[in-house]
């Protein structure tokens, strides 16, 4: 599982993350201040309907009064004796205030109706009672529970189980006083579908805001991904510096310490391949030289010991001679890196046979069969020195790893997207185990040291090299008769 989470995931995880964090702050705010206005609102409108409900209930009481206090007295001026006196009087006196007594009844009881069948949601919610001076009750809501008095203005109290906001107000003069409430439950649900409401688009908003973060932190990382892949698509020894052009200033500082390293490394390699050819150069001149004296006293001496010695001795410089100009050819293999590959037609055919004939001797000396099966010319596109360079190595560390009596064969074939060169021998081969090694500088097999050759262990990492140069791939395998090792390097044809 990859640890590394992307800068894009990052990025938007971070910005969901603080978007929603801001939106729990809004939404804290929206609530508490939807909680304040609604009770400013609601706590108004209760003192409103109070007032409204005190000046109504009180003109009444008072005409009531005042035309009961009438009768009354009217009642009392007469007397007994006056009623008595005119009974059709006193009946019509009785009837009034009976009359009086059954309208104030009605009048309450259609009041509390009309709160009943309002209709709206909150109408249950909504109670008042109306009390005289003295404490008695002259209006109360059916739905209304055991209301307290209380002093004037607001007050919660729990009646049923229930919060109520109750608004008390009291006439000074009269001592009539009127209270007016409502459950705190409905200022709760109002308040709840407010937050709701603020909620819900940002909910909705919230995949389309993913969905543009996510699409524009990609347009911002493109110039970082296009780095990206021109680095993971370059060679191990492509150190030519990255296009900073139309970077960002954060991509374009990573952009520059990169193409510093890479200066920095090439600077370093091209110091280790001229140390390679300056020393492997000089190296030639005193190996020829001692090589020439030893081939003097080997032929001056006539003792078979010392002509012994000296042979070991020849054969010590030979090995020493092979491997600096295989460390010289190297070295100007990897220089061709910092110059283009020569792009010409080369004949694969032309070229191996070439090789096979420059080697045709040192195979009759080691009594190894050296042939070439090449039926057509085939073009492939690149530097004939190299390329020629590479068959020779190929074939070299075949003769030479192949024991006596052994089959080489060179062969040169096409199909419709390939050229193939290919050398295959009936020697030791190689393990599979230790394939992947064999390209590997101053490698050397097991076989190779079971057959005791002086190789140097650079030809096929000069082959591996031009190769990769020239774009070729290098595939692996049995050699001839199921035994030895068969090289085989494909070339793309253009």
């Amino acid at each position: 599982m990859n640890s590394h989470l992307s800068i894009r995931r990052r990025l938007l995880g971070m910005l969901l993350s603080a978007i929603l964090l801001v939106w729990l702050v809004v939404l804290l705010l929206v609530y508490r201040s939807a909680q304040h206005e609604v009770e400013e609102v609601f706590d108004a409108d209760l003192a409103r309907s109070a007032r409204i409900l005190q000046t109504l209930l009180l003109h009444e009481v008072e005409e009531e009064r005042e035309m009961t206090g009438r009768v009354h007295e009217v009642m009392a001026e007469l007397g007994p004796q006056g009623l008595g006196t005119y009974p059709k009087l006193a009946a019509a006196l009785r009837d009034y205030l009976a009359v009086e007594v059954a309208e104030e009844a009605n009048e309450r009881l259609e009041l509390v109706s009309a709160a009943q069948q309002a209709g709206h949601k909150y109408g249950a919610g909504l109670i008042f009672v109306a009390r005289f001076a003295n404490g008695g009750l002259m209006m109360r809501d059916s739905a209304a529970p055991e209301i307290p008095a209380a002093a004037d203005g607001f007050a919660d109290m729990l009646l049923n189980d229930e919060t109520w906001r109750i608004y008390s107000v009291t006439e000074p003069r009269t001592g009539f006083m009127v209270q007016v409430g409502e459950k705190q439950a409905f200022r709760l649900e109002l308040v709840r579908y407010i937050t709701r409401n603020t909620l819900m688009p940002l909910m909705l908003a919230l995949p389309v805001l993913g969905v543009l973060i996510w699409a524009l932190v990609g347009h911002a990382l493109a110039p970082l991904q296009r780095v990206a892949r021109e680095v993971s698509k370059r060679e191990p020894d492509a150190l030519h510096p990255i296009d900073g052009a139309d970077t960002p200033s954060e991509v374009h500082a990573l952009l520059t310490a990169l193409n510093k390293l890479f200066e920095r490394l090439a600077s370093a390699m091209r110091r280790e391949r001229q140390f390679t050819a300056d020393a492997s150069h000089e190296l030639r001149t005193p190996l020829a030289a001692l090589k020439t004296h030893l081939q003097v006293a080997w032929a001056r001496s006539e003792e078979p010991a010392t002509r012994a010695s000296l042979d070991q001795a020849l054969e010590g410089v030979d090995r020493a001679t092979h491997s600096v100009e295989q460390l010289l050819v190297l070295a100007r293999a990897d220089a061709a890196q910092t110059r283009a590959m020569v792009d010409m037609p080369v004949d694969l055919r032309e070229i191996a046979s070439a090789v096979v004939s420059g080697l045709s001797q040192q195979a009759v000396r080691r009594d190894i069969d050296l042939g070439l099966d090449a039926a057509q010319a085939i073009s492939v596109r690149g530097d004939a020195t190299a390329l020629q360079l590479l068959a020779r190595n190929l074939v070299d560390n075949a003769v030479r790893y192949t024991p006596p009596g052994g089959t080489v064969t060179v062969t040169v074939t096409r199909d419709a997207q390939s050229a193939s060169l290919e050398v295959a021998d009936d020697g030791v081969g190689v393990p599979i185990e230790e394939r992947p090694k064999i390209f590997d500088r101053f490698h050397r097999g097991s076989g190779e040291q079971a057959l005791g050759a002086d190789g140097s262990g650079l030809g096929l990492a000069i082959v591996k090299r031009i190769a990769d140069l020239h774009g070729a791939r290098i595939v692996l395998g049995e050699g001839l008769n199921g035994r030895g090792l068969r090289v085989r390097l494909e070339f793309a044809l253009n």
